[in-house]
């Protein structure tokens, strides 16, 4: 059985539904493995946990968001 796993910050109920359909459908068209095969695993972090370059991600969504 094929795993998919995402490590991801906060993800609402609602997109993680979306992110499993998506996920499970494009793997099993590309893979030719029935969906009904696939695990989808979703690992949330908060984000205040998370940097890229070497930068906190809070502070680039506050870039990114300006309030």
């Amino acid at each position: 059985m094929p795993i998919i796993t995402v490590d991801a910050a906060k993800i609402t109920k609602e997109n993680k539904a979306k992110l499993i359909t998506s996920l499970t459908k494009t793997a099993s068209e590309i893979t030719s493995i029935p969906e009904s095969s696939f695990t989808v695993l979703i690992k949330e972090f908060p984000v205040e946990n998370w940097g890229i370059g070497g930068e906190p991600l809070e502070e680039i969504i506050k870039k990114m968001n300006p309030k």
